[in-house]
């Protein structure tokens, strides 16, 4: 019997898939080319847990879970990081010439042997299979402890005295390090260990910022600021020079602001950097953005969008006139947001054209020009051009000023659909912020098709997650907050998305565990809910939290409110008719996610604030 066809009866037997799902794979391989395995994993129906331990069953290989043992360092060191992280291995213990060493594929002998190689001759390896985010978590953790000493090692080849770089280090500034240093090893070890560092922790922004004694590398990681590293204050010049030559900006320029970008490689991954040089009083400081350049799982329904307004933002979206508007301030996910849109509409008979700047994701079969106002290539130049090409989607990422705004209502007028962003609060605040712009009202009321407004909480840690009955304050909080959503009783809810996870976990195999307690009756006869909360744990660096997740308000611009548009009402009377028509508000969605544990209150009210 194959390999694969033992892994699906295997899975079977043991009550890991049901009978449906057994169907489906077997079609799907009449079908195609692919083995069992590859489409299980496709399907996504049983986690890579229960699929490593059926393998190590089937196979008779020894398994090992990584997360749950702690691994010696020196046991790690003993072969280089780089390849680690080609062979996905991670020798875990050794007893005298014996070493073991946790895999994700025991059967690539090739990578075995080059592994045995690196140990001294007459060492035996007894491998063992392990899943891939445990092996994952082991060399990202690595990749992190080496950052910091590859910096003292580069610190130390230039001559500056370091014992220890943490985050409470002051790093005096000692030495001195003139231009003919800055493009030496030392100092590109440096750069190249935070970038390194920046990207296996998916940091969305490097700061690199010079202070009065110090020079201070902080990280954006799932939207909050971390201190990382602190550097000499005399490194600092030759470490913005080093980003400046990768840059491509002129070195000796350091009183005006300086932009630009690079690219770097990381495995087979290629990261976009973008670059913004200021000058301040104690030197110059560097913002590095790392731009998500791959469209790989890119989801319109993976972005936190659900039930009514996803609804209502597809709709507008198969329109082939109008405009739609996702809102919110610098960092709140609407590039994102607008790159899923596309990726959902995108089509060959279709002629899709962004102006974008930066453009960061990229999309096949999408046309996207990058902004330059330095050679007059603005939002509104190029939206005028754009309209010469015979669009019949237009995506502007950004409606800044009132000619940009002008532009996009006549394209709307004349047959062409216009995605855009807009710096607001909120979706109905989007409408008295066009008209200040000078867009006369029976425009926007006969333009304007859908206006969503999001942010960005951070997702409570799956692997530590834990529920906690809240506190009658709490409750009310709650009560007052989602009582104007239409047709909503709390309780019914909370039992429909209990019996909905626990029935995913019976029969799907879901990957994150089934933590969801049902309300009960508290000691006073009033109803106890629960809600979520991470403890912290080594996924997560301590935090509780691991990504982001979306909470939206998507306003539907219907009849009743484009009359209210010709009357230049508030947009809190605007506000007010969406949620009569069924609008859930950016707050209520993020509470909801909160009582089904994918956030917290704490995160939401954070992001919230207006």
């Amino acid at each position: 019997m194959a390999a694969q066809t033992s892994i699906l009866k295997y899975l079977q037997e043991n009550n890991l898939v049901n009978d449906e799902t057994v169907r489906k794979v077997l079609l799907e391989r009449s079908r195609t080319n692919k083995t069992e395995e590859a489409i299980i994993k496709d399907l996504n129906v049983v986690s890579d847990l229960d699929l490593t331990k059926a393998k190590s069953a089937i196979f008779g290989i020894p398994f090992v879970d990584l997360s749950t043992i702690s691994v010696p360092e020196s046991i790690i060191a003993e072969i280089p990081i780089d390849n680690l992280a080609k062979y996905r291995a991670v020798p875990f213990e050794r007893i005298g010439n014996v070493v073991k060493i946790a895999m994700e594929d025991p059967f690539d002998i090739q990578a075995t042997q080059a592994l045995l190689s690196r140990y001294p001759q007459g060492t035996r390896m007894e491998v063992y299979i392990s899943p891939k985010e445990g092996i994952g978590l082991i060399l990202d953790r690595r990749v992190g402890d080496l950052m910091s000493s590859q910096v003292t090692e580069a610190l130390e080849d230039v001559g500056v005295p370091v014992t220890e770089i943490t985050e409470d280090e002051s790093g005096s500034a000692m030495g001195g390090l003139n231009s003919a240093d800055l493009a030496s090893a030392p100092i590109a070890r440096i750069v190249n260990s935070i970038m390194q560092y920046a990207v296996k922790s998916k940091t969305s922004d490097i700061h690199i910022e010079a202070l009065e004694e110090k020079v201070r590398v902080r990280f954006r990681i799932n939207g909050v600021m971390t201190e990382r590293l602190v550097l000499p204050k005399s490194l600092g010049p030759a470490v913005v020079s080093r980003v400046k030559i990768l840059s491509n900006l002129k070195i000796d320029e350091k009183r005006i602001p300086q932009d630009g970008r690079f690219q770097v490689k990381m495995g087979k991954n290629k990261v976009d950097i973008r670059v913004s040089i200021m000058p301040m009083i104690y030197g110059e400081k560097v913002v590095m953005r790392l731009l998500e350049s791959d469209t790989e799982n890119i989801a319109l329904e993976d972005t936190g969008l659900r039930g009514h307004a996803f609804k209502v933002f597809t709709d507008a979206l198969s329109v082939t006139n109008g405009i739609v508007l996702v809102t919110g301030p610098t960092g709140s996910g609407k590039t994102r947001t607008l790159a899923c849109s596309l990726m959902r509409v995108n089509d060959p008979k279709v002629n899709i054209i962004s102006l974008e700047n930066p453009v960061e994701i990229r999309i096949p079969g999408v046309t996207q020009v990058q902004i330059n106002d330095d050679v007059g290539l603005t939002f509104a130049n190029g939206l005028r051009s754009v309209l010469r090409q015979d669009p019949d989607i237009v995506m502007v990422g950004e409606i800044r000023d009132g000619e940009t705004a002008q532009l996009a209502v006549q394209a709307s007028l004349t047959g062409h659909l216009v995605l855009s962003t807009l710096h607001t609060n909120s979706a109905a605040a989007a409408i008295p912020r066009l008209m200040d712009m000078g867009i006369e009202p029976y425009l926007l009321a006969s333009t304007i098709r859908a206006v969503a407004a999001q942010r960005l909480p951070r997702k409570v840690c799956k692997h530590c997650i834990e529920a906690y009955p809240v506190s009658p304050e709490v409750l009310r909080n709650i009560s007052e907050t989602i009582k104007g959503i239409k047709d909503f009783d709390l309780i019914s809810y909370l039992n429909r998305v209990v019996a909905s996870k626990n029935s995913l976990k019976d029969t799907e195999g879901a990957k994150e565990p089934i933590v969801m307690k049902a309300p009960d009756v508290g000691p006073d006869g009033t109803p106890q809910i629960y809600l979520y909360k991470g403890k912290g744990c080594d996924h997560c660096g301590g935090t509780g939290y691991s990504g982001r997740i979306g909470i939206f308000e998507v306003l539907d611009i219907s009849e009743k409110i484009s009359r209210m548009i010709l009357q230049t009402v508030t947009d809190s009377d605007i506000r007010d008719v969406g949620v009569e028509q069924g609008m859930i508000t950016m707050v209520q969605d993020g509470y909801l996610k909160a009582l089904e544990g994918i956030t917290t209150i704490e995160e939401v009210l954070r992001v919230s604030k207006e």
